[in-house]
């Protein structure tokens, strides 16, 4: 049995996925303030304004909350299954790195306007998962089978947290971290992403290396916030070519929303230079990542659909329902705030959100007094300097150009590239309860 819940509506009370995709054009014209909260909401804004930190470490009010928890965002990587799974039928390099980012692109709509697009009211926030948090999910497809994802809060100061999903059947792999650090600019959020994903497959000895795009949170003072998208993004391959990605904000006065160019091109180069000379152009790309995108061949003008939001529908997820999952499984860790929420009890919803939160500092207290180190359960740390040739080539490469990648990559244990699981660390105790088995791979958290 599993949860078939859209992991943009997990505080509804509808269990049955969107039949298809809305993209507006223009800003939401929902307000997210009830009506008795807004004097609450303009203290809160006050606040925001002259805070000159992370602005994640401020406290949000109960009814700016969306009901889930920020790993469920992550799920959004695997939105079109078959599109990730399909990557492994390409014949060569070139094809595959297409293939690749075609992957991606797929995945910015669920992660950045699904939930917007779908109630045409602004966007929420998350909860911050607690520390050891974990997400897991699944999506079937008829033709290549079963993809898996898990999640964990790997860290809590900086908050960070770690993914992997594979489909097995395609053998195709990746692991990924995020983590955001915001403040105002203006009367808009910026909202930089610091992390990276890792793409492996078991057919070929490639690996493909992404960026983070950053993120404006804009119309927050009308009550009505939305994303777009900015900065520039990358793929590199260990076969040396470069997906390379422009996303745009809306000018003021004219112009639409959510555009995008992007350019695929092989480069010999040890380290990435804005147009340099290097550069063998093969193809560019243009369209709105909301909607639809059109690939063009530089060689023969050949045009041809990239991604299209509006084709088909996102895949169903499947997660187990709140009662079958560990005491640190996201929607069991927050189900009575996401419950308040949904039945519009904000007081409530701030009681049992505080309640988690001190029993969090609690943990750490205790920790703190034992000396005892935290742990993640699923995930180890692997700097580049220690990581495979082609991962240190590969980040090496795009280092000068987005220095939000890091210096490393949190890495799932089990995963099939890493040779021996035996002898990596330990977890230490942490409090921690064993995960459901979604993964049969995934190692018991001690308790």
């Amino acid at each position: 049995m599993s949860d078939t819940k859209s992991v943009n509506s997990a505080a509804s009370n509808s269990t049955t996925p969107p039949k298809g995709n809305s993209t507006p054009a223009s800003e939401p014209t929902g307000n997210i303030v009830p009506t008795s909260y807004v004097g609450d909401f303009m203290s809160f804004l006050k606040g925001i304004l002259s805070f000159t930190g992370d602005l994640s470490a401020l406290t949000c009010p109960a009814f700016l909350l969306n009901g889930i928890s920020l790993l469920e965002y992550g799920a959004h990587w695997n939105d079109y299954p078959h599109v990730l799974a399909e990557i492994t039928k390409a014949k060569d390099p070139e094809e595959r790195m297409r293939r690749v980012a075609r992957w991606f692109v797929s995945t910015l709509y669920g992660s950045y306007n699904k939930r917007v697009a779908e109630s045409n009211s602004g966007e929420k926030k998350p909860f911050n998962p607690i520390l050891g948090e974990q997400f897991l999910a699944s999506w079937d497809d008829p033709e290549f089978g079963q993809t898996k994802f898990i999640c964990e809060q790997v860290s809590h100061h900086p908050p960070v947290s770690a993914f992997f999903f594979e489909n097995a059947n395609a053998g195709i792999y990746g692991s990924g971290h995020f983590s955001q650090k915001s403040k105002f600019k203006g009367t808009s959020m910026k909202v930089v992403q610091e992390g990276r994903v890792t793409l492996r497959m078991k057919g070929t000895d490639e690996i493909y290396c992404l960026t983070l795009p950053n993120l404006n949170i804009c119309s927050i003072l009308s009550g009505k916030p939305f994303l777009e998208m900015s900065s520039t993004t990358f793929i590199r391959s260990s076969k040396g070519y470069t997906a390379e990605f422009q996303w745009y904000t809306k000018p003021m006065l004219y112009g639409e929303y959510h555009k995008f160019d992007g350019k695929i091109f092989k480069d010999d180069a040890v380290a990435y230079v804005p147009n340099g000379s290097s550069q063998e152009a093969i193809y560019t790309i243009k369209g709105r990542w909301v909607a639809d995108s059109r690939i063009t061949n530089v060689k023969t003008g050949e045009q041809d659909v990239f991604f299209d939001v509006s084709a088909q529908p996102a895949a169903e997820i499947n997660i187990k329902p709140v009662e079958q999952q560990s005491l640190l499984e996201s929607r069991r860790v927050w189900h009575k705030v996401s419950e308040a929420l949904a039945n519009g009890d904000y007081d409530v919803a701030s009681r049992e959100k505080t309640a988690i939160e001190e029993e969090q500092r609690a943990l750490r207290k205790e920790r703190a007094e034992a000396n005892v180190e935290w742990k993640p359960s699923m995930f180890v740390w692997v700097e580049d300097a220690d990581d495979d040739e082609a991962v240190k080539t590969c980040y090496s490469y795009l280092y000068p150009a987005k220095d939000s990648i890091g210096t490393g990559s949190w890495v799932f244990k089990t995963s099939p590239h890493m040779k021996a699981p035996s002898s990596r660390t330990t977890p230490s105790a942490s409090g921690t309860q064993t995960p459901s088995d979604a993964f049969s791979t995934a190692p018991s958290s001690v308790v």
